[in-house]
């Protein structure tokens, strides 16, 4: 996966509020695990992956449905966001399962 910037945080979080509260964790892990898959074809292959993008986040989100970025005080927001960076941080320390 590619460097980890402020608007892929962003682009996880909207995809993860778009579903159920139940369904989020798994939903982020799989798409970080897209994500890096995308990243390893771009390397290998020289392009874009065609479903997952360029291996960004970001770039990853644009074919998962989202919903609309909410203000910060959000509380369902705001978990989203802590949700989507434990997830990449997690993945960048090796722990793509746990979290």
């Amino acid at each position: 996966m590619r460097a980890v910037l402020h608007q892929d945080i962003v682009a996880l979080a909207c995809c993860l509020l778009a579903l159920p509260s139940a369904q989020r964790k798994c939903a982020a892990r799989r798409i970080v695990a897209f994500t890096a898959r995308a990243d390893r074809y771009r390397k290998c292959k020289g392009r874009a992956h065609p479903l997952y993008g360029n291996g960004t986040l970001q770039s990853c989100c644009q074919s998962v449905p989202k919903a609309q970025e909410r203000r910060l005080d959000d509380p369902d927001y705001g978990d989203c966001l802590i949700r989507a960076l434990e997830t990449v941080l997690a993945f960048r320390a090796g722990l793509a399962n746990s979290g």
